[in-house]
């Protein structure tokens, strides 16, 4: 059985970039955990308790309708991970890794737009390395809709998923995230997440896709 550890900076990038590959695992009866870094809300103007509970609540209702076994949030704040050592950022995912045991991790690409998402690509990279005692056989980065495609380096996919019976549930999740949800031609919105999965089905020959860039994996004896 795969245990399967999703490294996330906000709470809505495991929807957006493998809500579709997470339903599907876990119906092939998969452990999937969430680590959420930051609560993707610091940022903004006139932020208060409130509207982190109610994000927080987003979340948790996305990855019940997901199907996710167990989600844990860190109190980091949104954009400002690049204030914090990478070493203490890596130590969180290792943290959860001697806690839950992943076999497999998704981490962010590199070159998003996103500086979180950058800063916790190099932190999963120290906090995977390949140890003779690691578990991890398999890291992959997934693509984030309005991070991804604006940053300066081309996302590469050399892995696709067929998600077409998936998707319905994933649009689903993605719902519950109300205040993040844009209107057409935004690239979070439904219309364009159903563009996106399309787009990247259609270039393998199915009908609906998630894509991913798989980053390492080891077969072992």
């Amino acid at each position: 059985m795969d245990k399967i550890l999703v490294v996330c900076a906000h709470p809505d990038d495991e929807t957006l970039g493998l809500g579709g590959t997470i339903i599907k695992n876990i119906k092939k009866g998969a452990k999937v955990y969430v680590l959420v870094f930051t609560d993707g809300e610091l940022s903004r103007e006139k932020v208060s308790d409130k509207k982190i509970k109610k994000r927080r609540d987003e979340f948790n209702k996305a990855c019940n309708i997901l199907g996710v076994h167990k989600t844990k949030f860190l109190d980091f704040k949104d954009q400002q991970l690049d204030n914090h050592l990478l070493m203490k950022l890596a130590k969180e995912i290792e943290i959860v890794i001697k806690e839950w045991k992943p076999n497999i991790v998704y981490t962010h690409f590199w070159g998003d737009m996103n500086q979180d998402h950058r800063q916790l690509f190099d932190a999963t990279l120290i906090a995977t390395r390949p140890s003779p005692w690691s578990n991890i056989n398999k890291i992959l980065c997934y693509e984030t809709p309005s991070s991804t495609e604006w940053g300066n380096e081309n996302f590469c996919p050399n892995l696709f998923i067929d998600i077409e019976k998936e998707l319905p549930i994933k649009l689903k999740a993605l719902k519950q995230y109300k205040h993040e949800i844009e209107k057409f031609p935004h690239p979070r919105s439904i219309d364009s997440i159903k563009n996106r999965s399309k787009y990247f089905g259609s270039s393998v020959g199915i009908k609906n896709a998630e894509a991913f860039f798989v980053l390492r994996e080891i077969i072992r004896k």
